[in-house]
């Protein structure tokens, strides 16, 4: 049995290698980058006014304006935001201007619209105006000036590969031109449930039955990795059947989610059958709970070939059938991996917070993943949680505390670490 720790780096060291393809920027979100994106202008490409003002000398607020001509600046000309400036502001002038306007040649400073008064053709300071310094002072800190440039320049690196592309960034894409983007390939991924007493959710259980769960939050938690995800249904428990389901789905798919049948009882043959269809375990116990049996494993198919001549990579994570441990398993092993595979990185994110209530377990053998609430102010609470069979649990869950081996009771006050789950 091996830790937590190692099983994940086992598994991320098998990643897959997937290809990439260009897809409309429209498509992009969710997906992971697989080139770096450079700037092929400065942002921003000239200097901008950021706010509605008028464009003047800085040198011309040290004074009182109306020292101008006795009436204040005089306003040469109106600039929209998209229209380039015609005229040349010198001193005594300026001119009125919009935000995201070029800012014209002359000017080093914009006065808001609230600093300010207009008398006919002539902008005076408003004798309240924190931009007015007055004497000999120097206006108000800042500009209102965006500057060329400032943002990035030309031929710098906007985003990175790898990359998981968000609508921030469809944005960064979009204002520098990009139009269709080069993503890594998304992963088939295959999911079923197994057991002679799971039913589809549809049909109504008899007294020795339960619903499959599992089947349906795999597949939902693997489609908001990848768009390819086929589920396969219940398989019974037959090594005859779980063979041909196991073949079939590992030939169409890159990576193979089962749950149940992967424990010691007699009628638990996924590991079995899984070396049966070519996969290599390379683990099937993990010091955690929930999640003991949990299991991996890798399969090399020498008859198709990667670019580089190397084998294709098949892959297997099977599961317990216990429904928080699928879950949970899901977001610490195969979320990583998939994201990874895609040639990006990502781990859960983990807080340090503070046990708002007393926690006791009766065994400490093995790392717990307790299914807890977490609060904005650092507090997390263990939820109501009767064992992993206690799905309801995580729908009151957004985290889950981790108690290291040998620990039995986490006490109020007392820090620990907090797993905050991906909420898809």
């Amino acid at each position: 049995m091996i830790t937590f720790q190692e099983a994940t780096d086992i598994v991320l060291s098998n990643s897959l290698n997937l290809p990439s393809l260009i897809i409309p920027l429209s498509e992009c979100v969710g997906r992971v980058l697989a080139e770096d994106i450079l700037a092929d202008r400065d942002m921003p490409p000239f200097n901008k006014a950021a706010v509605d003002g008028f464009a003047c000398r800085r040198a011309d607020l040290i004074f009182k304006p109306q020292e101008h001509s006795g009436r204040g600046l005089k306003i040469i000309e109106t600039i929209p935001a998209g229209y380039r400036p015609s005229l040349y502001i010198t001193e005594g002038e300026c001119s009125r201007i919009m935000t995201g306007a070029v800012v014209p040649e002359g000017a080093d400073y914009i006065l808001m619209v609230e600093e300010s008064e207009v008398n006919e053709r002539y902008m005076k300071t408003r004798a309240d105006s924190p931009s007015f310094g007055g004497g000999n002072k120097p206006a108000v800190k800042g500009s209102n000036i965006c500057y060329k440039g400032e943002d990035i320049r030309k031929g710098e690196t906007i985003l990175k590969a790898g990359t998981t592309i968000g609508t921030a960034h469809i944005a960064a894409l979009a204002g520098n031109g990009v139009c269709r983007v080069r993503v890594s390939a998304q992963p088939k991924i295959g999911v079923f449930s197994t057991g002679d007493e799971i039913v589809e959710p549809e049909v109504t259980p008899l007294d020795y039955q339960i619903r499959d769960s599992n089947g349906m939050q795999l597949t939902a938690q693997a489609k908001s990795c990848s768009h390819h995800v086929t589920f396969y249904g219940v398989v019974k428990d037959s090594e005859q059947e779980l063979h041909l389901a196991i073949q079939k789905a590992s030939d169409e798919c890159d990576i193979l989610i089962i749950t149940g049948g992967v424990s010691m009882g007699e009628f638990d043959y996924v590991p079995k059958v899984l070396t049966g269809c070519g996969f290599k375990t390379l683990f099937d116990k993990i010091a955690v709970q929930p999640g003991k049996p949990s299991t991996f494993g890798v399969k090399e198919v020498f008859t198709n070939l990667n670019r580089d001549g190397s084998p294709e990579k098949k892959v297997v994570f099977a599961l317990p059938g216990n429904p928080v441990s699928s879950y949970i398993q899901f977001e610490m092993l195969i979320r990583p991996f998939i994201i990874k595979s895609m040639g990006g990185g990502h781990l859960p994110k983990s807080i340090m917070m503070t046990a708002g209530k007393d926690f006791d377990r009766r065994r400490s053998e093995r790392c717990a993943l307790i299914p807890v609430s977490t609060d904005k102010e650092g507090i997390f609470m263990p939820v109501n949680y009767n064992g992993s069979a206690h799905i309801l649990a995580m729908t009151l869950a957004n985290g889950v505390a981790i108690i290291p081996s040998g620990i039995k009771k986490i006490s109020k006050g007392e820090r620990a670490e907090v797993i905050i789950l991906h909420q898809s």
